[in-house]
């Protein structure tokens, strides 16, 4: 189990979250939806040490979470120039089964590995990324917007190996797009504004997306009336 307990964050005078909480499940994938700003990506940097934690506590398994303790895929990964994409599993990768199993899911996504990262396009790029980061023997695996910019054959490749290779793994995962998310996520919290947390379970995915279209409605109807 993963809990995060009572934390706040800000910067400067700007509060980003007032004293939160969330728990995730082994074995279990956690989706995170939000609007633009509303923290999810902050959530993931003091998660992974990028921002220091500035009040509460973030445990694995009741001792405190560790950066060595995640692999974690950011909205952009970055690569090194002139490298090739063979070369990025490789130094991504700690053993011989982590190298063996990111080639098993980049020539499943049909990627040229042979070729310079820097002649990929965005969305291969993404799917390297994720081949050499869900690949890694980490209890906690945090992917931000790991479908953005990826085509459709490969959303549904990364959703297949997500789910297929979810035991033992806290996978956490968040998306602006909430079909990507509810098609593979046992349970999904809604990050709204000030600091709010909404929690669904799989069987609740419906009314999330009730509420969602409910919202736009009104958002719509507003914009018309001005």
């Amino acid at each position: 189990m993963l809990e995060i307990k009572n934390i706040s964050f800000a910067f400067g005078k700007k509060s980003i979250f007032n004293v939160i909480g969330l728990s995730f499940e082994e074995g279990k994938i956690t989706g995170i939806v939000g609007k633009n700003g509303v923290g999810k990506t902050t959530l993931f940097r003091i998660m992974t040490g990028m921002y220091p934690l500035q009040s509460g506590d973030i445990n694995l398994r009741e001792q405190r979470l560790k950066p060595s303790d995640i692999s974690f895929m950011p909205t952009e990964p970055y690569f090194y120039p002139y490298m090739k994409g063979r070369e990025y599993l490789e130094i991504v990768a700690t053993n011989d089964d982590e190298k063996m199993k990111s080639r098993h899911y980049a020539s499943f996504m049909d990627l040229p590995l042979d070729e310079l990262v820097d002649n990929y396009s965005t969305g291969m790029r993404k799917k390297l990324a994720f081949s050499a980061l869900f690949a890694l023997h980490k209890p906690v695996i945090i992917l931000d917007e790991p479908y953005n910019g990826v085509d459709l054959d490969g959303n549904e490749i990364i959703k297949h190996i997500i789910k297929s290779d979810k035991s033992g793994k806290i996978i956490i995962l968040s998306s602006h797009i909430l079909s990507t998310i509810t098609d593979v996520s046992d349970n999904i919290y809604h990050i709204t504004e000030h600091s709010n947390i909404d929690h669904y379970r799989s069987d609740q995915f419906d009314q999330l997306q009730s509420e969602l279209k409910k919202n736009m409605a009104n958002k719509l109807s507003q914009l018309d009336n001005t």
